[in-house]
């Protein structure tokens, strides 16, 4: 090829569309009558390599290139790989050398091709044929060749140096061992038979997903993800289908059949990236990712959990290997974390997410969970609450425990903080019974849901109230608040009402704190008491001055711009599916049922609504109910019922002359009560006692005994006696009756016994349980315990505080002086003594309760028979 010029060369060969460079330039040279060696040289490139210049051209090449053979610069540079670099392939520096591509294990140093399309296009290489993601051919339907049917090498495109040999470009340029000498293949690449594959077929639907959303889009992030989830499970699939063949499911098997091979035994031939392989796994990846798929579900199932089933048992984490699953997107890890949800703990799917739609791998910091704390009170806010809480729960005692554990689970979702720190960074300590106060009333998927939406909606808004520096500076009650008491006591006279006690400014301080921190002040599960009365019917201007001295103690910590309470609004909630609807009541029609003579428990039955709802609703729109008019003496008292009727404390009073105190015993009152309600009778007053009467009516080697033998106290005796404690403490002193030392212990207080005017004999044991304090109350509790599974099962389900179902227990126990029940049994079952004792409570009980009206009974076994047997007739 001498003679021509440097320029370029008179004799043109255009490259066809999506041909490689390498194949042109073996065309170009066999058009030339050369080879692509001696070509190269005569364009001036003596020492490139061709092989390398299809993976990418330098700037001389290029431009040589383009001025020999007046191809334009951007034709030739989409002969070569340079346009996947870093996406589908991996061409490293100026040596151009080729690394494992990020996906599918498909160097590119040789190439697959389709039989039909050499024999249609004459032996024209394609350059997407070196890519991985190439296993099929659409236009032909035929499944990728990779090896020569004849030699089992890989075809190479180029000639090479072989002068004696001008190889057609169909034809197989392998060299090997003939008659004892090295010679070329020949084999024509066009005849190789091919598996064909079904037109509409998942394999080609696959091909041609690939081409669209991997190929052609490669440098996009979406392309990218999609690659990633292809090739990640596909390559799984494989080694689960090399792993364990028995547990392959049918849709695998015909994949597998329509590739034209049959299940292959040991997981490392399933490991090799061939054109057939790779057809198979991003097949069953493409179905396992298709949602319009039926059985999509159970093969990305199978996927996931062979061959080393990692979602097995119940665990803090999916799994233990989830950072091995990086590379398949977040669209896979986030199907997998949905898929294992029913084997993770409470706090690993909150963490996750997996009960909600969108779970994720956890990404926030702890920084990025303080900041959450900081826009969330101790207590979940109670229209939130409202929106988790069941619509008809029987009994929900321990709202304020419940409310706790919610803000204190809110701080897991999306971080690193497990639920105890959550709950030291939310002031909580005692998460475990609020733990129990939640999962008693509301299912764990609920809570799992519920809590990660609204932390999701949290994360996502701005919050006006810093909870964080509220807790700081109200949390500790040793910190004093400031409080206008002349301010509140102007207040209460010009109301007509004297609660300005100390008693009154205490509650008036827990409220104000309660206000300030958007929680109890109190850490517990209950409220007291009280504060359930207060919130409900409070006079406006009472909780006007509240918000007036919040304000002020706001201001003296230089907090100017916050308000003192905040609630998130509801359309924060509007795309996300609750439990519970909002309530949707008009706050007029509430205010309404809110009426001076009005009950919780009346306006909630009005509204189908339970009492603690009502509450949280009342709390959330800063409702109360009016107040009643105070007592001034002008308005009619409300008439005395049970045992303060007229007629029936007459009979009491006079007939059997029992004194005030012993009344007011039996109607659960004090003694002030007692005697107003004999002044609103007409009830003419007794004279007090005589002097020495008491002196003369007590047996002093009674009282010795009672007070130095029995280790009775002062006022249990003083009770019986129906007398003042210190007429008894003069009785000891005159009869020289030592007084107990610092530390004594005390029987439990003596009342008459309730079943005493039933006219049933009492077994010694009962005899001795019924005369205690709270006997009655010990004993109901102890007929409701058989049957349950623990005793902690039954306090969760009978509504009552675990402590407070043990004291009982014990309280009786200790009195009746051996196990009623068998504490090392489930379910739990009395022993058999306890069991007698139980049988004859529960006949006891039932006469008691179906009594209409007590009888005397006569007693003598004691210094005043007749007392006894008044008292012992209490319901």
């Amino acid at each position: 090829m001498t003679g021509w010029s440097d320029e370029r060369i008179p004799i043109g060969v255009a490259p066809s569309l999506g041909e490689a460079l390498d194949s042109w330039l073996e065309r170009y040279a066999h058009r030339l009558r050369t080879h692509t060696v001696d070509f190269a040289d005569y364009l001036g490139l003596p020492h490139a390599s061709v092989r390398r210049m299809v993976r990418r051209l330098t700037e001389g090449e290029l431009e040589l290139l383009e001025r020999r053979t007046g191809v334009g610069a951007e034709q030739l540079r989409a002969m070569t790989l340079e346009a996947f670099g870093g996406s589908l392939v991996r061409i490293t520096g100026p040596t151009r050398r080729l690394r494992a591509p990020a996906h599918w294990r498909f160097y590119g140093t040789t190439s697959r091709y389709c039989p039909a399309c050499l024999a249609g296009n004459g032996g024209r290489w394609q350059v997407h044929w070196r890519l991985g993601w190439a296993f099929a051919c659409i236009r032909h339907r035929l499944l990728l060749l990779e090896r020569c049917p004849r030699c089992g090498k890989h075809p190479p495109v180029l000639s090479g140096g072989n002068h004696r040999m001008l190889s057609r470009p169909q034809a197989c340029r392998s060299l090997t061992e003939r008659d004892g000498r090295g010679t070329r293949c020949g084999y024509p690449l066009t005849e190789a038979p091919a598996v064909s594959l079904a037109e509409g077929g998942a394999v080609l639907l696959s091909q041609a997903g690939v081409n669209a959303h991997v190929i052609a889009e490669h440098r996009s992030a979406a392309a990218r993800e999609r690659a990633g989830e292809l090739s990640h499970l596909g390559r799984r699939a494989l080694r689960n289908i090399g792993a364990r063949p028995d547990v392959v499911p049918p849709l695998a098997r015909d994949i597998i059949t329509a590739c034209g091979g049959e299940l292959l035994a040991g997981a490392a031939a399933m490991e090799i990236h061939d054109a057939r392989n790779v057809a198979i796994g991003t097949t069953l990846a493409a179905i396992a990712t298709d949602p319009r798929h039926p059985l999509h579900e159970d093969v990305f199932a199978w996927i996931c959990l062979a061959p080393d089933r990692e979602m097995g048992e119940l665990r803090e984490h999916p799994t233990r290997y989830l950072t091995n699953w990086k590379s398949a997107g977040p669209r896979v890890i986030n199907r997998i974390l949905a898929a294992s949800d029913s084997q993770l703990t409470l706090k690993a799917r909150l963490r996750y997410g997996t009960a909600t739609a969108e779970p994720a791998v956890p990404s926030l910091s702890e920084a990025d969970i303080r900041v959450r704390a900081s826009k969330t009170p101790g207590m979940l806010w109670p229209s939130w609450t409202l929106r988790l809480l069941p619509p008809k729960s029987p009994h929900q005692p321990r709202i304020a425990g419940l409310r706790r554990a919610c803000a204190s689970l809110m701080l897991v979702p999306g971080g690193p903080a497990g639920h105890r720190q959550g709950a030291r960074i939310m002031g909580n300590p005692h998460f475990r019974s609020n733990l129990e106060a939640l999962l008693a009333f509301v299912d764990a998927d609920h809570i799992c849901s519920t809590l990660t939406h609204y932390t999701r909606v949290l994360d996502t808004h701005e919050v006006p109230i810093d909870y964080a520096r509220r807790r700081a500076l109200f949390a500790n009650e040793a910190t004093t608040l400031l409080l206008d008491e002349n301010a509140h006591w102007r207040l209460c006279k010009s109301l007509g009402t004297r609660q300005f006690q100390q008693v009154h400014l205490y509650r008036l301080r827990w409220q104000l704190r309660r206000l300030l921190l958007g929680a109890d002040p109190q850490p517990g599960n209950h409220a007291p008491a009280w504060t359930h009365r207060f919130t409900y019917r409070t006079h406006p201007e009472i909780l006007a001055f509240l918000d007036e001295q919040a304000h002020r103690n706001l201001a003296a910590h230089h907090i100017t711009d916050e308000p003192v309470t905040w609630e998130p609004p509801p359309h924060w909630l509007d795309n996300i599916a609750l439990p519970q609807p909002p309530v949707t009541t008009p706050t007029e029609r509430i205010r309404a049922l809110l009426t001076p003579h009005s009950t919780a428990r009346d306006v909630a039955h009005t509204l189908g609504l339970t009492v603690h709802q009502l509450r949280l609703l009342m709390e959330n729109r800063r409702l109360s109910a009016q107040t009643r008019p105070h007592n001034k003496g002008n308005y009619p008292r409300p008439p005395h019922q049970g045992y303060l009727v007229p007629d029936r404390l007459r009979d009491l009073y006079q007939r059997q002359g029992l004194q005030q105190r012993q009344i007011a015993q039996l109607a659960g009152c004090t003694p002030g009560i007692v005697k107003t309600a004999l002044k609103q009778a007409n009830i003419p007053l007794r004279p007090r006692r005589a002097a020495g009467e008491l002196r003369r009516s007590v047996d002093p080697v009674w009282l010795r005994t009672e007070y130095h033998d029995k280790g009775r106290t002062v006022a249990d005796i003083a009770r019986e006696l129906a007398a003042p404690d210190s007429n008894v403490s003069q009785l000891l002193d005159a009869w020289g009756i030592p007084r107990h030392p610092p530390g004594h212990s005390a029987p439990p207080a003596w009342q008459p016994s309730p079943f005493a005017s039933l006219g049933v004999p009492l077994s010694p044991d009962m005899e001795r349980i019924s005369t205690r304090a709270g006997a009655l109350e010990e004993l109901r509790t102890a007929l409701l315990l058989p049957g349950f599974r623990t005793r902690r099962a039954a306090a969760l389900t009978l509504g009552i505080p675990r402590t407070s179902l043990n004291g009982r227990l014990k309280k009786l126990e200790t009195a009746a002086g051996f196990a009623i029940f068998n504490h090392r049994r489930r379910p739990v079952a009395p022993t058999a003594r306890g069991q007698a004792l139980l049988d004859e409570a529960q006949l006891l009980l039932q006469r008691l309760d179906t009594r209409s009206r007590p009888r005397p009974v006569t007693c003598s076994s004691s210094p005043l028979g007749t007392i006894h047997a008044v008292l012992g007739s209490v319901p």
